[in-house]
């Protein structure tokens, strides 16, 4: 019995070792995330090459304590050891998650890391001007490099994969091109449905009324007092501005960003609740899983459910409005004092084929996924040449959206994606209102009352649900286990579509 005690014993201290490791690889990663937040938002225009090269460094750094043979030994002795069995679930999650990124890692050459990590920081210097100066040709041979380099990516982690495959899994574990067209196809045939029905409805929106002139004084006003409203604690974090909205850090330094333009307000303050809703479910870790593999977010689409969920289910909501309208009217004084509650909730609810994606309304939005799901199945599998983006974005746009792009500008370059490397990240956003739609389903079951309290202003016991739901399981399962831990369903579209058909019928009278 001794032996078997000290054998136990022993087993525990090769697992505590573990996740020493683990975190200090985190500690590490965090301070890349505080350097990512500073390029984005901070950094002066002529750093960008010094940047490049710090963050190369910890990426290289990051890499090298990721990939310690001694890591491989003791997932090896740990996982042989006759007591392994006893451990805690939450311990064995801890060792596959160590396992599985260890196994990922040491695939990738550290040169080959830290050369990518510093080529994304260059790219995105490069589309930031590119954007606004509407100027793809000086854009492209930099995005050819990241695509090239997204494709070495993928063969290192599995040369036996297609390419997109191996990206998709990467941002959403289990997800792959046939389990997003088995879940996108019937989405895409029901929202192109729902957008007919909404163009040729005779009850239409005023939609002047989002784009009075609203200065950006005042809409930081109402993004200061919206984001304690959702749970996001500016004690532990902060809002800027940034060229495209983002989101880093985790725990207690979780930063969160969003832009304004004055004559579309509504632009900042979707962005924030979404960027505040991320901010949320990274600051809602357990705080005795902090630091352990397990104390950290599950997918980008379960995190996307949370944000996409507070941008579209509750941000435009009529409960939410019926609570923050008068609030709202006050912080803006004479700019809307015409507008009556009935006109404001149509006009932040028009449905409307547009450019931009991080404006678009809940109803077009996922055509602009499905669009970029497309043409990155394309480009990956080589069936289109980076030179034919431009060309193939506007063609899906007209076909899908009926949207004539007006340049580059609002066209393929409008994302910062891909100067970064994040091909296969979009899709998780669809996710994201798919599993908010599901989660909002069992959340209705479980507060029955949920829409008189959002009326009363009790965002809280919605945030709430999340937190215990979902925040708080951090990574202790996979996404899809999750969702199933929820809602007992394996991720279905027809929750969202169901929820937008009821909505939309209503507002647009059809």
């Amino acid at each position: 019995m001794e032996v078997i005690k000290k054998r136990y014993i022993r087993m525990k201290e090769k697992y505590k070792e573990l996740m020493s490791k683990a975190q200090e690889i985190q500690v590490i990663e965090e301070i890349s995330s505080l350097m990512g937040w500073d390029t984005l938002v901070m950094l002066p225009e002529g750093s960008v090459e010094q940047r490049g090269n710090q963050m190369a460094y910890i990426s290289k750094l990051a890499h090298l304590k990721s990939i310690d043979p001694l890591i491989g030994i003791i997932i090896k002795e740990i996982l042989e050891h006759p007591e392994y069995e006893k451990i805690s679930e939450t311990e064995k999650r801890n060792i596959y998650l160590v396992k599985r990124e260890y196994d990922k890692k040491t695939k990738l050459p550290t040169d080959f890391v830290a050369e990518f990590t510093k080529q994304s920081v260059i790219t995105h210097e490069i589309w930031k001007n590119a954007r606004k100066n509407n100027d793809f040709a000086t854009y492209l041979p930099f995005l050819e490099k990241m695509i090239e380099f997204g494709k070495k990516y993928a063969h290192y982690l599995n040369p036996d994969l297609s390419p997109y495959d191996v990206m998709l899994d990467f941002f959403e574990p289990g997800m792959s091109v046939e389990s997003y067209t088995r879940i996108f196809t019937p989405l895409k045939v029901a929202t192109v449905e729902l957008i007919k029905k909404c163009q040729n409805a005779s009850n239409k929106p005023d939609e002047t009324i989002i784009h009075r002139h609203c200065p950006t004084e005042i809409q930081k006003k109402i993004s200061d007092d919206i984001i304690p409203l959702i749970g996001y604690d500016l004690k532990r974090g902060r809002l800027d501005i940034a060229a495209h909205p983002f989101t880093t850090g985790s725990y207690d330094d979780v930063r969160i960003t969003t832009r304004y333009l004055e004559n579309h307000f509504t632009s900042s303050l979707f962005a924030t609740m979404h960027e505040a809703g991320h901010g949320c479910y990274d600051q809602n870790q357990k705080k005795e899983w902090r630091y352990q593999p397990i104390g950290n977010y599950c997918s980008m689409g379960i995190h996307e459910s949370s944000s996409r969920f507070y941008e579209n289910i509750i941000g435009r909501s009529e409960s939410f409005w019926k609570f923050y309208f008068s609030r709202f009217k006050e912080i803006t004084g004479t700019i809307f004092e015409d507008v009556t509650y009935e006109q404001f909730i149509f006009a932040i609810n028009s449905v409307k084929s547009s450019a931009i994606r991080v404006e678009a309304d809940e109803v077009t939005y996922n055509l602009h996924i499905i669009l970029r799901f497309e043409i990155e199945k394309d480009l990956i599998e080589g069936n289109i040449e980076v030179a034919d983006l431009p060309k193939v974005w506007n063609e899906k746009m007209r076909e899908m959206l009926g949207y004539d792009v007006q340049d580059d500008a609002e066209g393929v370059m409008q994302d910062v994606h891909w100067s970064g490397g994040m091909v296969g990240y979009f899709p998780t956003y669809s996710m994201g209102n798919i599993f908010g739609a599901q989660f909002f389903a069992k959340l209705k079951k479980d507060i029955p009352n949920w829409k008189e309290e959002l009326e009363n202003g009790n965002i809280e016991i919605v945030t709430n649900w999340f937190k215990e739901n979902i925040h708080e399981k951090g990574n202790m399962y996979d996404p899809s286990e999750l969702l199933k831990g929820v809602t007992g369903e394996e991720p279905t579209p027809k929750y969202l579509i169901d929820y937008l058909n009821e909505k939309y019928s209503k507002l647009y009278n059809f």
